[in-house]
């Protein structure tokens, strides 16, 4: 015979499987980054290969419609700025070409919460990469193909996106924001042409 206590344990046991096997849980990193190859999250590592170098052989040619781009509205040598709706992303730099370094990442979602990024998310990354922008009609638009950002139709995961390095030394950086907390760095080289 089951006792009233043990019954609401073997519930509890229960829902908190349901609950666990019905979401996307961000991983957990101890180091300073993954590697896309490293990724234990299939869900972000699908989403991260529809813009990433290391992922192209992933990239499923009816997948273009799962991500939201965020499209650039300031971009300088110290600042990059990325906003759509309630999302803004700040990117800053210190230093200048080619010792420029990511000093940090301001990013605020549904116009009020600011997601907190560790220390160690910035750590070292350069980039001597510039924005291009648009024939200067009445709203200037920037494009990069350098610095993007982009979110889930469900606004459940974040992406924000960075080649860096030098020209003898490149690198893609792609910071994962899950559910409103920062998740993980993804760091790889990309080999010289």
């Amino acid at each position: 015979m089951i006792t009233v206590s043990r019954l609401a344990a073997i519930i509890t046991i229960f829902l908190s499987g349901q609950l666990s096997f019905g979401q996307t849980v961000p991983f957990d990193i101890k180091n300073d980054s993954e590697h896309f190859s490293e990724l234990p999250d299939s869900t972000i590592k699908t989403e991260v290969a529809l813009f990433n170098i290391k992922g192209a052989s992933m990239k499923k040619a009816d997948s273009s419609n799962q991500l939201v781009e965020i499209p650039i509205r300031i971009c300088t040598g110290a600042e990059i700025h990325l906003s759509k709706g309630s999302t803004f992303i700040h990117i800053y730099f210190k230093g200048k070409t080619p010792d420029r370094s990511l000093d940090s990442i301001f990013l605020v979602i549904h116009n009020h919460y600011q997601v907190k990024f560790p220390s160690h998310a910035f750590k070292e990354i350069y980039t001597t990469h510039e924005c291009s922008f648009s024939d200067g009609k009445k709203q200037e638009k920037f494009f990069s193909p350098y610095f993007k950002a982009f979110y889930t139709k469900d606004n459940r995961r974040l992406y924000i996106y960075m080649l860096g390095g030098t020209a003898n030394n490149k690198y893609e950086v792609t910071w994962v924001i899950v559910n409103g907390k920062y998740c993980a760095r993804i760091i790889d080289d990309i080999p010289n042409d």
